[in-house]
């Protein structure tokens, strides 16, 4: 897990709530974490990324997995694959343009939404690929992780809302599957709603890592008065009616919350919250923790 927070990281450049100012003052219970990032390997030799944070050249420092090899600018990194078109999952590309010895994939609607309307992002157009919805890519230049998008709720950026429409291919989940063994993981860092599609490529995953951006609707406005809800910015919250705890501690396997705003209680590992996901038999991700399948 390169990264494990919402945009921002923790603590948020300005955010003054309790787990920022905690997180600032070094409190064991509530560390930093930075934004949401994913690394996956067959082998642990050859890695590909799961979305692109802008905390990614960092992130890469601290994974020595990923580190070039001495004496040379040879990185084992094959693909970046990208969910969505939000900047907190894509502005580490333009980190990675020093080097364009990996590919980008990711659905039609991601790849034209970014560089037809950002021209800064075009010197990456060479290596950018468009892969359609459920269709089987490789992952790996050894052909053994396989990749598939899969829709959930459409959610356009907001610095693309005048210029592009909500498309099934808008915002998707990852679903990696080793070709030998079948073993099966799902990344989905943002998630508006769980329709019975998602539940069901979330059930057949033996791992998943789930949107846990807000622990309730109104959250948000805890720290900034008027803010619009989580369903108004694109994610389903963990607890209420409508919340995503209770379809997940139904699921077989594992599954961890990733990607949590920085005033997720979550995130704050003394807090009756974080507890209450825990007994749900729901984990909490972490920087830089590592899952074995």
């Amino acid at each position: 897990m390169l990264g494990s927070c919402a945009g921002g990281g923790l603590p948020q450049w300005n955010c003054g709530g309790d787990n920022s100012v905690r997180a600032r003052r070094g409190d064991p219970d509530v560390p930093p974490r930075t934004q949401p990032g994913l690394a996956v390997s067959a082998d642990g030799i050859r890695w590909s990324i799961a979305n692109a944070s802008p905390d990614l050249r960092g992130q890469l420092a601290a994974f020595p997995a990923l580190h070039p090899n001495p004496g040379t600018r040879d990185v084992p990194l094959d693909t970046v694959a990208l969910t969505s078109a939000e900047l907190d999952h894509v502005l580490g590309l333009l980190v990675l343009r020093e080097a364009l010895s990996f590919r980008i994939v990711s659905t039609h609607w991601v790849r034209d939404a970014i560089l037809e309307h950002n021209a800064a992002w075009r010197l990456l157009q060479p290596i950018w690929s468009s892969v359609p919805l459920d269709a089987p890519v490789a992952l790996d230049r050894h052909g053994a992780l396989e990749l598939r998008f899969f829709p959930v709720a459409a959610k356009v950026p907001t610095y693309l809302r005048d210029v592009a429409k909500p498309h099934a291919e808008t915002t998707t989940g990852l679903r990696i599957t080793e070709r030998a063994t079948g073993a099966r993981l799902a990344f989905v860092p943002g998630l508006a709603a769980l329709d019975s599609a998602t539940m069901a490529e979330l059930a057949a995953a033996d791992v998943r890592f789930v949107d846990g951006t807000f622990f309730t609707a109104g959250e948000l406005r805890s720290v900034k008065p008027g803010a619009p809800d989580a369903a108004a910015m694109g994610h389903a919250p963990i607890a209420g009616a409508d919340g995503s705890l209770a379809a997940l501690a139904d699921l077989p396997g594992r599954t961890w919350y990733v990607h949590m705003n920085c005033t997720n209680p979550v995130l704050d590992a003394a807090s009756a919250e974080h507890a209450r996901v825990r007994r749900a038999g729901v984990e909490i991700a972490d920087d830089g923790m590592e899952v074995e399948l």
